[in-house]
Protein backbone atom coordinates (compact mmCIF):
# COMPACT_ATOMS: atom_id res chain seq x y z
CA UNK A 1 0.00 0.00 0.00
CA UNK A 2 1.34 3.32 -1.04
CA UNK A 3 1.51 6.79 0.88
CA UNK A 4 -0.92 8.32 -0.60
CA UNK A 5 -3.39 5.40 -0.34
CA UNK A 6 -2.80 5.33 3.56
CA UNK A 7 -3.23 8.98 4.25
CA UNK A 8 -6.85 8.87 2.33
CA UNK A 9 -8.05 5.85 4.60
CA UNK A 10 -6.52 7.87 7.71
CA UNK A 11 -8.49 11.05 6.39
CA UNK A 12 -11.71 8.71 4.96
CA UNK A 13 -11.29 6.95 8.68
CA UNK A 14 -11.41 10.46 10.76
CA UNK A 15 -14.33 12.05 9.01
CA UNK A 16 -16.51 8.67 10.19
CA UNK A 17 -15.70 9.32 13.34
CA UNK A 18 -16.27 12.90 13.20
CA UNK A 19 -19.63 12.48 11.67
CA UNK A 20 -20.08 9.24 14.55
CA UNK A 21 -18.96 11.75 17.08
CA UNK A 22 -21.35 14.28 15.71
CA UNK A 23 -24.28 12.06 16.11
CA UNK A 24 -23.70 10.77 19.28
CA UNK A 25 -23.60 14.26 20.25
CA UNK A 26 -26.53 15.91 18.88
CA UNK A 27 -28.56 12.71 20.42
CA UNK A 28 -27.23 13.33 23.66
CA UNK A 29 -28.17 16.85 23.21
CA UNK A 30 -31.38 16.35 22.47
CA UNK A 31 -32.57 13.43 24.63
CA UNK A 32 -35.34 14.56 27.08
CA UNK A 33 -34.87 14.17 30.40
CA UNK A 34 -35.80 16.35 33.24
CA UNK A 35 -32.37 17.57 33.81
CA UNK A 36 -32.23 18.72 30.38
CA UNK A 37 -35.55 20.89 31.04
CA UNK A 38 -34.20 22.63 33.60
CA UNK A 39 -30.63 23.41 32.49
CA UNK A 40 -32.43 25.02 29.49
CA UNK A 41 -34.75 27.24 31.84
CA UNK A 42 -31.21 28.06 33.47
CA UNK A 43 -29.76 28.95 30.28
CA UNK A 44 -32.59 30.76 29.14
CA UNK A 45 -33.00 33.14 32.05
CA UNK A 46 -35.86 34.44 31.66
CA UNK A 47 -36.79 38.41 33.06
CA UNK A 48 -39.83 38.79 34.45
CA UNK A 49 -42.58 39.71 32.26
CA UNK A 50 -45.85 38.86 34.31
CA UNK A 51 -46.38 42.45 35.89
CA UNK A 52 -45.76 44.71 32.69
CA UNK A 53 -46.59 41.75 30.12
CA UNK A 54 -44.75 41.85 26.63
CA UNK A 55 -45.72 45.12 24.82
CA UNK A 56 -42.89 46.89 26.60
CA UNK A 57 -40.57 44.91 24.59
CA UNK A 58 -39.50 44.67 21.52
CA UNK A 59 -40.99 42.44 18.60
CA UNK A 60 -37.00 41.37 18.28
CA UNK A 61 -37.31 40.15 22.05
CA UNK A 62 -40.81 38.78 22.11
CA UNK A 63 -39.74 35.75 19.07
CA UNK A 64 -36.60 35.32 21.21
CA UNK A 65 -38.02 33.90 24.14
CA UNK A 66 -41.46 32.48 22.34
CA UNK A 67 -38.35 30.28 20.78
CA UNK A 68 -36.85 29.38 23.74
CA UNK A 69 -40.53 28.48 25.17
CA UNK A 70 -40.88 26.33 22.13
CA UNK A 71 -37.38 24.77 22.31
CA UNK A 72 -38.35 23.65 26.22
CA UNK A 73 -41.49 22.58 25.19
CA UNK A 74 -40.64 20.05 22.47
CA UNK A 75 -38.16 18.55 24.97
CA UNK A 76 -40.93 18.69 27.76
CA UNK A 77 -43.54 16.71 25.79
CA UNK A 78 -40.70 13.51 25.13
CA UNK A 79 -40.95 13.22 29.20
CA UNK A 80 -43.16 10.45 30.62
CA UNK A 81 -45.50 10.66 33.80
CA UNK A 82 -42.58 9.93 36.16
CA UNK A 83 -40.33 12.13 34.50
CA UNK A 84 -42.44 14.77 34.72
CA UNK A 85 -43.35 14.50 38.15
CA UNK A 86 -39.49 14.88 38.90
CA UNK A 87 -39.31 18.22 36.85
CA UNK A 88 -42.38 19.41 39.18
CA UNK A 89 -41.31 17.84 42.17
CA UNK A 90 -38.05 20.57 41.84
CA UNK A 91 -40.30 23.34 40.68
CA UNK A 92 -38.21 24.81 37.70
CA UNK A 93 -41.42 24.78 36.07
CA UNK A 94 -43.28 26.66 38.05
CA UNK A 95 -40.59 29.19 38.75
CA UNK A 96 -40.29 29.52 34.70
CA UNK A 97 -44.09 30.03 34.86
CA UNK A 98 -44.74 32.93 36.71
CA UNK A 99 -42.15 35.18 34.90
CA UNK A 100 -44.16 34.66 32.13
CA UNK A 101 -46.32 37.35 29.91
CA UNK A 102 -49.98 36.51 30.32
CA UNK A 103 -50.00 35.72 26.38
CA UNK A 104 -46.41 33.14 27.17
CA UNK A 105 -48.58 31.54 29.78
CA UNK A 106 -51.58 30.72 27.25
CA UNK A 107 -48.73 29.48 24.89
CA UNK A 108 -47.16 27.35 27.00
CA UNK A 109 -49.87 25.59 28.80
CA UNK A 110 -51.37 25.08 24.99
CA UNK A 111 -48.38 23.23 23.97
CA UNK A 112 -47.21 21.36 26.88
CA UNK A 113 -49.93 20.36 29.21
CA UNK A 114 -52.93 20.64 27.52
CA UNK A 115 -52.23 16.91 25.60
CA UNK A 116 -50.89 15.43 28.49
CA UNK A 117 -54.02 16.63 30.79
CA UNK A 118 -56.21 14.94 27.99
CA UNK A 119 -54.51 11.24 28.33
CA UNK A 120 -55.08 11.81 32.65
CA UNK A 121 -58.48 13.46 32.39
CA UNK A 122 -59.93 10.66 29.86
CA UNK A 123 -59.18 7.85 32.41
CA UNK A 124 -59.66 9.73 35.50
CA UNK A 125 -63.14 11.34 34.15
CA UNK A 126 -63.86 7.86 33.32
CA UNK A 127 -64.88 6.82 36.79
CA UNK A 128 -67.90 6.84 38.97
CA UNK A 129 -67.20 9.66 41.74
CA UNK A 130 -67.06 7.41 44.38
CA UNK A 131 -64.00 6.17 42.82
CA UNK A 132 -62.38 9.74 41.63
CA UNK A 133 -63.03 10.62 45.13
CA UNK A 134 -60.39 7.66 45.92
CA UNK A 135 -57.82 8.68 43.91
CA UNK A 136 -58.42 12.24 44.58
CA UNK A 137 -57.57 11.51 48.02
CA UNK A 138 -54.48 9.48 47.19
CA UNK A 139 -53.13 12.06 44.73
CA UNK A 140 -53.64 14.82 47.69
CA UNK A 141 -51.60 12.55 50.41
CA UNK A 142 -48.70 12.37 47.46
CA UNK A 143 -48.51 16.22 47.14
CA UNK A 144 -48.28 17.02 51.10
CA UNK A 145 -44.56 17.41 51.02
CA UNK A 146 -42.67 20.10 49.09
CA UNK A 147 -43.30 21.94 45.86
CA UNK A 148 -46.69 19.48 45.97
CA UNK A 149 -48.14 21.19 49.13
CA UNK A 150 -47.07 24.81 47.57
CA UNK A 151 -49.15 23.74 44.35
CA UNK A 152 -51.81 22.36 46.37
CA UNK A 153 -52.68 25.11 48.09
CA UNK A 154 -52.60 27.41 45.52
CA UNK A 155 -55.30 25.84 43.95
CA UNK A 156 -57.60 25.55 47.61
CA UNK A 157 -56.88 28.97 47.69
CA UNK A 158 -58.12 30.10 43.59
CA UNK A 159 -60.76 27.65 43.82
CA UNK A 160 -61.75 25.86 47.63
CA UNK A 161 -64.01 23.74 46.12
CA UNK A 162 -61.97 22.31 43.59
CA UNK A 163 -61.54 18.83 44.93
CA UNK A 164 -65.48 18.63 45.66
CA UNK A 165 -65.89 19.75 41.65
CA UNK A 166 -63.84 17.33 40.11
CA UNK A 167 -64.37 14.28 42.21
CA UNK A 168 -68.09 15.50 41.30
CA UNK A 169 -67.78 16.46 37.18
CA UNK A 170 -64.39 14.95 36.43
CA UNK A 171 -61.09 16.85 35.34
CA UNK A 172 -62.06 17.75 32.47
CA UNK A 173 -65.01 19.74 32.78
CA UNK A 174 -63.08 22.06 35.37
CA UNK A 175 -59.81 22.10 33.48
CA UNK A 176 -61.54 23.58 29.98
CA UNK A 177 -62.79 26.66 32.16
CA UNK A 178 -59.67 27.33 34.44
CA UNK A 179 -57.18 29.95 33.44
CA UNK A 180 -53.79 29.66 32.35
CA UNK A 181 -52.50 29.62 35.94
CA UNK A 182 -54.85 26.93 37.67
CA UNK A 183 -53.88 24.93 34.97
CA UNK A 184 -50.42 25.54 35.48
CA UNK A 185 -51.21 24.27 39.21
CA UNK A 186 -53.55 21.80 38.17
CA UNK A 187 -50.77 19.44 36.28
CA UNK A 188 -49.47 18.06 39.04
CA UNK A 189 -52.27 17.64 40.79
CA UNK A 190 -53.77 15.30 37.79
CA UNK A 191 -50.24 13.87 37.24
CA UNK A 192 -49.87 12.96 40.82
CA UNK A 193 -53.73 10.91 40.14
CA UNK A 194 -52.87 9.93 37.09
CA UNK A 195 -50.04 7.93 38.51
CA UNK A 196 -52.45 5.78 40.80
CA UNK A 197 -54.88 5.78 37.90
CA UNK A 198 -52.12 4.46 35.33
CA UNK A 199 -50.51 2.05 37.48
CA UNK A 200 -47.25 4.39 37.78
CA UNK A 201 -47.82 4.32 41.89
CA UNK A 202 -48.77 1.21 43.62
CA UNK A 203 -52.22 1.98 45.16
CA UNK A 204 -52.54 1.30 48.52
CA UNK A 205 -54.75 -0.96 49.90
CA UNK A 206 -58.23 -0.24 50.09
CA UNK A 207 -57.44 1.88 46.29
Amino acid sequence: MNQGTLLRGVALLGVIWAVVWGVTSWSGDRKATPEKVTEMIDTAAFEDWSQGGSSGFSQAQQEARLTKLNEMGEVLNQLDVRQRKLLNDKGDLIRLFFKLSKEEKLHFVDMTFTQSAERIMGSFDSMDPEARERFVERGVRDMTDGNGAEVLARLKEEDPEILKLVIQKGFKAYYQGASANTKMDLLPFMSAVGEVVQGFAKPETGL
